[in-house]
């Protein structure tokens, strides 16, 4: 193996040292699990997320269709009568 390599040295480890390494990760993750477990959770923060977000997504929906509706007012569009029209250029 290379020296530099990071598991070099695992190599030269006996099989109660890598043994105690393992167990020492393994009790190490435990622990932090536990916490994560014994965290509390707020009661209320899930249950009301949902009808909030529909009531955002609503609102904005309607601020889109209304500021539409506010600019299609003033700007006038011209649709072509035909394909034709549209691929030909304007001769003024």
């Amino acid at each position: 193996m290379i020296p530099d390599h990071p598991n070099w040295r695992m190599g030269r480890l006996t099989s109660e040292e890598r043994r105690r390494i393992f167990l020492a990760k393994e009790q190490t993750s435990g622990e932090m699990l536990a916490r994560l477990r014994a965290a509390p959770i707020a009661a209320g923060e899930g249950a009301s997320r949902p009808g909030r977000r529909r009531l955002l997504t609503a609102a904005l929906i309607v601020m889109l269709l209304g500021g539409g509706l506010a600019a299609s007012q003033p700007v006038e569009l011209h649709r072509p009568a035909s394909i034709v029209e549209t691929l030909m250029p304007r001769v003024e």
